[in-house]
C-alpha cells in the first residue's frame, strides 16, 4: 500500500514528466500554440490541487488578447506562471481567475505579486 506523501510525490512527478513533454512537443512544433494552451488548460485543476507553479509576475501594461492561445490581462493582475522557456511569452494563468491558461507576452509584466 502507497502512502498519502508517496501518491502526492509520484502525482506530482507524473504531472511534471507530462508537463515537460508537453513542452518538447510543442517547443518542436509537434502541437499548435492552440492544442498546447488547450492541453495546459485541462491540466489546470490538477496542477493547482499539486500546486505547480514556477513564480508569479504583475501585469505592468494591460494586454489584449489576440489569439485563442493568448489571455486578456489588466494592469495589476498577478500571473501564475507556468512555463518561462519561450524568450518572449510566459504560460500561465490569471491568480483568482477562471483557471484559464494561455500565452502572455513576458514585456508586460514585473516578478512578484
Amino acid at each position: 500500500m502507497t502512502s498519502p506523501l508517496n501518491t502526492s510525490s509520484l502525482h506530482r512527478a507524473s504531472l511534471e514528466r507530462l508537463l515537460a513533454e508537453l513542452e518538447f512537443l510543442h517547443s518542436n512544433n509537434q502541437i499548435t500554440d492552440h492544442a498546447h494552451a488547450t492541453i495546459q488548460q485541462s491540466l489546470a485543476g490538477t496542477r493547482e490541487k499539486i500546486r505547480i507553479t514556477k513564480f508569479v509576475v504583475t501585469c505592468n501594461v494591460a494586454h489584449t488578447k489576440k489569439g485563442e492561445a493568448e489571455l486578456q490581462v489588466d494592469k495589476g493582475q498577478v500571473v501564475e506562471v507556468l512555463d518561462d522557456d519561450d524568450t518572449h511569452w510566459f504560460m500561465g494563468r490569471i491568480r483568482g481567475g477562471d483557471g484559464a491558461v494561455g500565452w502572455l507576452p513576458k514585456n508586460k509584466f514585473r516578478m512578484g505579486d
